[in-house]
C-alpha cells in the first residue's frame, strides 16, 4: 500500500528504520483498522501523525520550555511569569505539575513516566494501557516502546481506534478530530498542511476520483454562494456536501446526484476531460 518512495516524499525527516517499518507493516495494519477504506481516513491518519511526530519522527515529549513557553501552551495553568518558573527547564517537576492526577495517572512520577510517545504523542497512564492492549504491547511496563520503528505504527493505529477516530474521517470533520486527539486545536493550521501533504504525496486513485484542487474549488464556490460555511480544504464532509445539495435544489438538478458533472457545471468547473466522474454522495 505504500511505496516507500512516497513515505519519503511525505516525511522527508523521518529516519530510514522508520520510513522502511512504515512501508513493511502499513498495509497489514491500516487493513486491520479500516484505515485503506476510504481517503480521508487513510489521509486523517497520515496528516495527524505528521503533525504530532514532526513527521514521523518519533519521540518522547520533550516538555523543556521556558517560561513565556509555558504560558502560551498552558495558559490556565501559568498565567504569570511567576507561576511559569518554577517550572521552566524542569520537565519531571513540569510532568508533575500537568499530567499526575489526571488521565489515569495514579503514582508519583507517573507523568513523567507516561508523557507523550510515538507517532501521535499517546499521553497518561490510561492511553499507554488502551493503547498497549490494542497493539499487543506491554507499554506499561515498557513505555519507550512506543517510539521503536517495529511498534510505532501499531501504537497509532491503537490509539486511533481507541478514540473511534474513523466515525470522525467518515463525517469529514478534521477539526473535531484533531480536538479529540489533542484535547483543543492546537496546531490546526499545521495539521491542514500535513492534510495537503498527504492528499498530494500519497494519491487516492479510484474509478472517477476528482483531485483535491477541484474538491478545494468546488467549496470555495459553494461558499462565495453562501452555501457553505466550512474549510476550503479539500475534504468533502457534511457541510460539503450539505451545500451540494442545496446547490442541487437551486439549479434544478435530480436531488439524489451528490457530487456529479451537473453541479460542476452549475459551478462553473468543468470535469477533468476523459474523466468518468463517479458522483461523490458520502464523505
Amino acid at each position: 500500500m505504500f511505496a516507500l518512495s512516497r513515505l519519503r516524499l511525505l516525511y522527508p525527516a523521518a529516519s530510514a528504520d522508520h520510513l522502511l517499518a512504515f512501508a513493511t507493516r502499513g498495509a497489514a495494519l491500516f487493513r486491520a483498522g479500516g484505515l485503506d477504506s476510504t481517503a480521508q481516513r487513510c489521509h486523517f491518519f497520515l496528516a495527524q501523525a505528521g503533525h504530532e511526530s514532526s513527521g514521523l519522527q518519533a519521540r518522547s515529549e520533550n516538555l523543556f520550555y521556558s517560561a513565556p513557553r509555558l504560558m502560551q501552551i498552558w495558559p490556565a495553568r501559568f498565567p504569570t511569569p511567576e507561576a511559569a518558573l518554577p517550572f521552566a527547564g524542569d520537565p519531571e517537576k513540569l510532568a508533575a505539575k500537568v499530567y499526575d492526577g489526571r488521565m489515569g495517572n495514579l503514582h508519583p512520577g507517573d507523568g513523567f513516566r507516561f508523557r507523550g510517545r510515538g507517532y501521535i504523542q499517546i499521553t497518561g497512564r490510561e492511553a499507554y494501557a488502551e493503547v498497549g492492549r490494542r497493539a499487543g504491547l506491554d507499554l506499561l511496563a515498557s513505555p519507550d516502546l512506543a517510539n521503536e520503528p517495529e511498534h510505532a505504527l501499531a501504537v497509532a493505529c491503537g490509539f486511533w481506534s481507541w478514540k473511534r477516530l474513523n466515525a470522525l474521517a467518515d463525517a469529514g470533520d478534521y477539526t473535531a478530530l484533531t480536538r479529540r486527539i489533542n484535547g483543543g486545536l492546537i496546531g490546526l493550521q499545521d495539521r491542514f498542511a500535513w492534510l495537503e501533504r498527504a492528499q498530494r504525496c500519497i494519491p487516492w486513485n479510484t474509478p472517477g476520483s476528482l483531485p483535491v484542487a477541484t474538491l478545494r474549488a468546488v467549496q470555495a464556490a459553494l461558499k462565495a454562494r453562501g452555501l457553505y460555511d466550512g474549510s476550503v480544504d479539500g475534504v468533502i464532509g457534511r457541510r460539503s456536501l450539505a451545500g451540494i445539495a442545496a446547490l442541487r435544489a437551486e439549479a434544478a438538478l435530480p436531488p439524489a446526484g451528490g457530487l456529479d458533472a451537473g453541479v460542476l457545471e452549475a459551478l462553473g468547473l468543468a470535469p477533468a476531460r476523459n474523466s468518468s466522474l463517479a458522483s461523490l454522495t458520502t464523505p
